[in-house]
């Protein structure tokens, strides 16, 4: 069979981590910044499906099935995409009207709710409020500001090779627009900080001054916050679409009613495959409600030209003609596959019944608890009963207080090696992936074990094996602690 000239000279599993920025760039060692591979390795352990996975085998196995199917010309990658976007709607019910726009990353997704109030509301100037701050996406403001968050674009031309872009405006998306950032903690207490009255003094401001305004939630920050719907008073700004609610469910660890419920009240709701759901990095969605969607299609777009470096018209719904036609017919195969390989693993979980789900994932977080708890001195756990699959730890030193985040992404980075020569004990050997270092306060900083939707999976058919993981994964993070000074 004639194979696909336009795939030649593209290797499988390497393509996957094409069509992104530099979290995606593997060093010499094969890995990426997180310490990941873009395929499953043998005999690990994994529990950090809140920063950076590993795929599991049967999504890497999807991913590559699609990419042999690519190179003999059976599917294309606009194929794909329709695909996704189709299983998206589907797994997720999503209410008659939604649209789904595909993205690199959910830091990527930002330019869309962006582009989209500038378009429903043209020469006004755009105020974009992002809560939960340094609890979300580390390029979420400078793409809420239609700037640049890498130097490395998923789609390179010769403007962007070799060039300095992180945190530059993007042309045509950053004219006019204002990013206003709430803090997810307090900086000396580390305690969630409160964002309603900031966010309502943003929003009465551009009431004032005709601008307007987007407000973030974040449901799932990298500790587990889970911000309430903003009951902002916009008076009727969010109807007549002078004003915008973005949903940042990126973490993937949401309820299937919430979402529907979000979607009604017409926000634009942001999700990722590559967090809980264990796709490879990184993919990104934008979830657009029908009342946003029917005025997007009878307004012309002034598509700005920096965003032909993150999306090519495969990536935007058909109903958008005009957005298409504005856009390169350029194909990132990388992206496809990533989706590919998530939505292999969205279908099986949600398929699972609510509330077996919700019993595995009560179960597991009751028994990491208990686990941690036996490691007093060494391990603390750091309680958050709104998201039950993030579970943060403080590492304890020997002489008294924490290790600070310099010294936890030592501990972070050794858990993905074979400690075994520098630590006489069976359980340094395995490797197991975790999630990186959050800051809590300058002092003061969290490490997480986080499951993904194979976890809780084998939570519900094995809780035995599954806990034995996790078992495994603690006994190693409170030995390396413990021998860090």
């Amino acid at each position: 069979m004639a194979s696909n000239p336009q795939m030649t000279g593209i290797e499988y599993p390497a393509i996957l981590t094409d069509g992104g920025d530099d979290r995606l760039t593997l060093n010499s060692k094969g890995v990426n910044k997180y310490h990941c591979k873009p395929e499953p390795i043998k005999d690990s352990l994994f529990r950090g499906s809140c920063t950076c996975n590993i795929p599991t085998e049967r999504a890497y196995n999807a991913a590559e099935a699609a990419f042999k199917a690519l190179q003999r010309e059976e599917v294309s990658v606009g194929d794909i995409m329709d695909g996704v976007r189709s299983s998206i709607k589907t797994l997720y019910n999503l209410p008659a009207g939604t649209e789904v726009f595909l993205c690199p990353s959910g830091s990527d997704a930002e330019y869309i709710p962006l582009l989209i109030a500038k378009t429903l509301n043209k020469g006004r100037k755009i105020v974009n409020i992002v809560t939960c701050d340094a609890e979300v996406g580390s390029g979420t403001l400078d793409a809420a500001g239609g700037c640049y968050f890498s130097d490395v674009v998923p789609l390179p031309d010769d403007d962007s090779a070799g060039q300095k872009l992180n945190k530059k405006s993007l042309q045509g998306l950053a004219e006019d627009v204002e990013t206003v950032a709430i803090p997810a903690r307090s900086k000396k207490s580390g305690e969630i900080y409160e964002a309603r009255d900031p966010v309502q003094e943003v929003v009465d401001r551009c009431a004032a001054e005709n601008s307007v305004p987007i407000v973030h939630c974040v449901q799932g920050s990298k500790t587990g916050i889970f911000e309430p719907y903003p009951d902002t008073n916009f008076g009727k700004m969010v109807s007549t679409r002078d004003a915008f609610v973005v949903v940042d469910a990126c973490q993937g660890r949401f309820k299937e009613e919430w979402l529907d419920e979000y979607l009604r009240k017409q926000a634009i709701v942001l999700i990722t495959g590559s967090k809980f759901y264990r796709g490879p990095p990184f993919s990104g969605a934008v979830l657009v409600p029908g009342s946003i969607m029917e005025r997007l299609i009878l307004t012309d777009v002034d598509m700005p030209a920096g965003l032909r470096h993150f999306m090519s018209a495969n990536e935007v719904p058909p109903a958008l003609a005009d957005w298409r036609s504005a856009l390169k017919e350029e194909d990132n195969v990388g992206l496809a596959l990533r989706w590919v390989a998530a939505i292999e693993e969205m279908e099986p979980f949600l398929e699972l019944p609510v509330e077996v789900r919700d019993a595995a994932m009560t179960a597991w977080h009751d028994a990491l608890a208990e686990m941690i708890a036996k490691y007093q001195g060494t391990l603390e756990l750091m309680e958050n009963v709104d998201c039950l699959t993030i579970v943060s730890i403080r590492l304890r030193r020997k002489q008294g207080g924490y290790l600070n985040v310099a010294q936890s992404k030592q501990v972070f980075e050794w858990m993905t090696h074979d400690m075994s020569s520098k630590l006489d004990s069976d359980v340094a050997a395995r490797r197991c992936y975790i999630g990186q270092p959050v800051s809590l306060t300058k002092e003061e900083c969290v490490v997480r074990v986080a499951a993904g939707s194979d976890a809780i999976r084998l939570m519900c058919d094995n809780p035995k094996s599954a806990l034995a993981e996790d078992a495994a994964i603690l006994a190693k993070l409170a030995l390396l602690v413990d021998a860090f000074e």
